[in-house]
């Protein structure tokens, strides 16, 4: 299995918690609550030996600051280059369109896979202005790297980190986009759904989903469903662990009817071909 989305921090950013939710509004809406876990790279590899996990993306935090980012970022980096085979890294980037160019030319030449987990403002009420998304995003087109987007589902139950940002706003996101493979985390918010429109459908040519914590939002028949729209090359599995372990999302999977050949390619080969 490759797991296409999981989460670990540096020993400072574990030790600095408290400190850290003070400082980011984002870090805040999810890591305030002590309930949410953080671990390091250790972890994540016991737990890929008990789950059967082959390959880990692990994933920067949305941080807005640029010392944040590039201290997380060295610190992901750093378990690439000791475990090559095992952890694969992105890289997050600051909102600062300099910032953010320099950070991304600094990751890609010591070698950053992807860009995410990205919010541009999908923690929150309202995407960031497009027009100083567009650069960071023409950077990240032009290294040919993937970028994974924090998006949540704009209906059900609320929770720690929920933004608000509607599937209008997405639309306008995906439309300037174009030319980035674009992984949307969380099932895209369910935004597979209007690829049954043939104009999203248009500009859905390269976005791909992750199951990042589908049990905890969707029933399982979402698997098989979401296969018959955008096919069985454009879902990727993401744990999101530490919140869940990859067992469920596979039992869950084989459960809703999906054939050996579609489990292959969401658990493994799409990744594979992404990546």
């Amino acid at each position: 299995m490759i797991d296409i989305h999981t989460h670990i921090f540096s020993p400072y950013t574990r030790e600095h918690r408290d400190q850290l939710t003070k400082e980011d509004p984002t870090f805040s809406l999810i890591y305030s609550d002590k309930k949410a876990q953080m671990i390091g790279v250790e972890e994540l590899l016991g737990a890929m030996e008990r789950e059967g996990v082959e390959t880990s993306v692990v994933c920067g935090f949305p941080w807005q600051k640029a010392e944040l980012c590039r201290r997380e970022n060295d610190y992901l980096l750093m378990c690439h280059q000791r475990y090559p085979e095992r952890i694969i890294p992105f890289v997050s980037l600051p909102r600062k369109e300099k910032e953010a160019a320099a950070e991304l030319a600094r990751c890609a030449v010591a070698g950053a896979r992807g860009v995410g987990e990205l919010a541009p403002g999908t923690y929150g009420e309202q995407l960031w202005d497009l027009n100083s998304i567009r650069p960071i995003f023409e950077a990240i087109k032009e290294k040919k790297l993937p970028a994974l987007i924090h998006y949540n589902e704009p209906l059900g139950h609320l929770y720690p980190g929920k933004g608000k940002v509607g599937l209008r706003q997405m639309q306008a996101l995906l439309q300037i986009l174009q030319g980035v493979k674009v992984i949307l985390a969380h099932m895209g918010g369910g935004f597979f759904f209007y690829e049954l429109m043939p104009e999203v459908a248009a500009i859905c040519q390269e976005v791909y989903y992750d199951t990042a914590a589908v049990p905890f939002i969707y029933d399982k028949r979402v698997y098989k469903i979401a296969t018959s729209i955008v096919g069985p090359k454009r879902v990727l599995f993401g744990s999101d662990y530490p919140l869940i372990p990859p067992g469920r999302y596979v039992r869950e999977m084989r459960e809703s009817g999906l054939s050996d050949e579609q489990l292959r390619n969401i658990l493994e080969l799409n990744a594979k071909k992404l990546l």
